[in-house]
């Protein structure tokens, strides 16, 4: 993350110690976060005239910032959830590829769906967002097979009859 101008000093992503990503989320910032700082271990940043109100986090955002990377940094992701569920703070994770595609919900919305490639453990793909007009979706079909549009791709990367037939013989393409 880069963090040479963090636009809020603490509603961010913080790296936990098993390298996943906690979002913060504050809906009253002045009354929220000392709870918060006392929560994760930090009631002298709780305590600290720089951090009393928004506009004071704001000017020392670079400082708080750095603050809970460090902190957020000791524990993983499951030590941090057992903490910031206790305070009933309000927070984030950031899943895993792996956990999208076996999300209940991101399945059931057709965020993910799966290729028909004839495989008996189903692959999934990330299906495309985009509509136009009232066009509906188009199911993936299976993948190509290998070497299938060969020729048209050499042919999109200006190779001529002749360079195809030149590249099979080298036996560079199939």
């Amino acid at each position: 993350m880069d963090r040479s101008d963090p636009p809020n000093a603490l509603g961010d992503t913080y790296r936990t110690a098993d390298d996943r990503w906690i979002v913060l989320v504050f809906v009253n910032e002045d009354k929220q976060v000392p709870l918060f700082l006392k929560a994760i271990g930090r009631p002298e940043a709780a305590e600290n005239p720089r951090y009393a109100d928004t506009p004071s986090r704001r000017a020392h955002a670079a400082e708080i910032v750095a603050l809970l990377d460090k902190t957020f940094a000791t524990r993983s992701l499951a030590e941090w959830r057992e903490v910031l569920n206790a305070a009933g703070l309000t927070y984030g994770v950031v899943q895993t590829l792996d956990e999208c595609a076996h999300d209940p919900q991101l399945l059931a919305n057709r965020v993910f769906v799966p290729i028909d490639d004839g495989s008996d453990e189903p692959h999934l793909t990330i299906d495309s967002p985009v509509r136009l007009d009232q066009e509906q979706k188009v199911r993936p079909g299976p993948a190509p097979d290998l070497g299938e549009h060969t020729e048209s791709v050499l042919r999109d990367l200006c190779f001529d009859t002749a360079g195809i037939e030149d590249l099979r013989r080298a036996e560079a393409v199939a």
